[in-house]
């Protein structure tokens, strides 16, 4: 006899953990399955950014205040499932590399809705002043309430408060999934498991699902790089210039990342090393006269023509939804698309219709 749910999520990432914390908080039964557990996709990333002033020009991403106020939320709560810290404050510098980019970043700043506390211009010298020695040209932008983030981390207390909720994982197995009356999962182990629902959340696999082959969504792999220095380093905030840099602890930081379209392996590789080494030597040429590389990853992100996640419910199959699609964005996104969703599945909450995963249909 199958042990049954209300609600199955298919993906332990960022997606999949928020979606199930979200809906075990509502009181409903919830699973997850991931074949290769958790933080095994995009979103085992080291560390990332939640960034609302997105791309080279630090424009404003897509319900940047909300969102980010959401995951700062949802990272405090889950901070106390975690005897280690994994999020900080640190505030993003965001420096201009030349005279085009300065101008277009000022011009994103007066022309996008900003709280005063969230996004400032700085000049050339007060850059600098932040951070000696970076690269910059006429000023660049500082995001006070950016937040560095070490997700496998923050995933491992997001399961924490999930299986307080009485919420069950089912990782690292095989499985096959058929729809009858209710969908159900057969393990290679041999177990079932049936469900009322199912959200599809696994990044780029979920458009290999037959359910969501339609979603027009491409893979960009991305490498990071862990560096060493040979001093301690000074500062606690992190960087987005050609790539984005954070602290680790006095003597290590994350680097990252490439945006492979194209690409025939999903590991790291030295054409990535090569190509983000010389990036960092361009923002920061001091400290990467002092660094050297001690690891290496890499994912593959799924994105979207816009950039903008897939959020909603199948048109022809009834009890079957998905959020994916998120691209460089998990973190910023993740928490604010969960709780938009779950509120449509639970209380017929209307979805923002720039998320409608048919928008690109002709």
């Amino acid at each position: 006899m199958p042990i049954h749910y209300d609600y199955c999520v298919i993906g332990a990432g960022l997606a999949g953990l928020h979606v199930a914390i979200e809906l075990a908080e509502q009181g409903v039964s919830v699973c997850v399955v991931d074949s290769k557990g958790i933080a095994s996709g995009a979103s085992g990333t080291p560390a990332g950014l939640a960034n609302p002033a997105t791309g080279r020009f630090a424009s404003q991403s897509w319900r940047a205040e909300e969102s980010l106020e959401h995951l700062s939320h949802r990272l405090l709560k889950a901070s106390s499932f975690s005897n280690n810290k994994f999020f900080k404050q640190t505030g993003i510098l965001r420096p201009a590399l030349d005279e085009k980019i300065a101008s277009k970043m000022k011009h994103n700043l007066n022309k996008d809705s900003w709280s005063d506390d969230t996004t400032v211009w700085l000049d050339q010298k007060e850059v600098q002043t932040i951070h000696p020695g970076i690269q910059c040209i006429d000023g660049g932008v500082w995001v006070p309430k950016g937040l560095t983030v070490f997700i496998p981390e923050y995933l491992l207390a997001l399961r924490a408060m999930i299986e307080q909720q009485q919420g069950i994982f089912y990782l690292e197995d095989s499985y096959r999934l058929i729809k009858n009356k209710d969908w159900e999962i057969t393990f290679d182990t041999h177990q079932k498991i049936s469900f009322k629902n199912i959200i599809f959340t696994s990044g780029i696999w979920t458009s290999h699902s037959e359910y969501w082959s339609n979603l027009k969504m491409h893979a960009v792999k991305g490498q990071i790089l862990i560096l060493k220095t040979d001093t301690s380093i000074s500062f606690e905030h992190a960087v987005s210039a050609l790539g984005y840099f954070s602290k680790i602890d006095t003597k290590r930081l994350v680097y990252g990342s490439t945006y492979e379209h194209r690409f025939d392996h999903h590991k790291p590789d030295q054409n990535g090393r090569d190509y983000m080494l010389k990036r960092f030597q361009l923002v920061v040429p001091d400290l990467a006269k002092q660094s050297s590389i001690i690891g290496d990853w890499a994912g593959i992100r799924a994105s979207t023509p816009d950039r903008k996640p897939y959020i909603g419910s199948h048109q022809t199959i009834e009890h079957c939804f998905v959020f994916t699609g998120l691209g460089s964005k998990g973190l910023l996104y993740s928490s604010i698309g969960a709780h938009l969703l779950v509120e449509h599945i639970l209380n017929d909450a209307m979805l923002p219709a720039e998320l409608d995963f048919t928008r690109f249909n002709s």
